[in-house]
């Protein structure tokens, strides 16, 4: 149920009060804290090391955009990558919703600037591309005293 009403303001029209999106549509620095996803692919252990890398690409912003324009998002996602995450984020949410509405999300999310997405999917597309530390060469490219892991 909660799934389902982060689509609903995912989606929402510009009609929506401000209050509701105004911390991801104007660039507000948004929950400096852990993790809004704490789902399956959530892993506690790595929590410090999220941190670091949203605190090194990004400055823990959610709405940050690379100066080149490419990179998005607090994780600094390319858009081949926010595209493959979104795909990955739809198919996980098949497995507990209806499809229909896993497609609706996974589509919007697809659509949309990873800087323009609210923090939620955002945490929770760091984590399901983590993959327990699988996916950290997204990451890697790592400049000398700046190492997360």
């Amino acid at each position: 149920m909660a799934t389902v009403a982060l689509a609903a303001v995912l989606a929402m029209p510009a009609t929506v009060p401000d209050i509701l999106i105004a911390p991801v549509a104007i660039g507000k620095k948004v929950h400096e804290g852990s993790s809004l996803y704490i789902g399956k692919h959530y892993v506690a252990k790595h929590e410090r090391t999220r941190r670091c890398i949203r605190g090194r690409e990004s400055h823990h912003h959610y709405h940050a955009v690379s100066a080149s324009g490419t990179y998005r998002g607090a994780y600094q996602f390319s858009p081949a990558l926010r595209t493959g995450a979104a795909w990955m984020i739809q198919k996980d949410l098949r497995k507990t919703m209806h499809k229909s509405i896993a497609h609706n999300i996974g589509s919007t999310l697809r659509k949309t600037p990873m800087n323009k997405w609210h923090p939620f999917w955002q945490d929770y597309a760091f984590w399901i591309v983590w993959d327990k530390g699988n996916g950290k060469q997204h990451w890697a490219h790592q400049v000398p005293g700046t190492e997360c892991f």
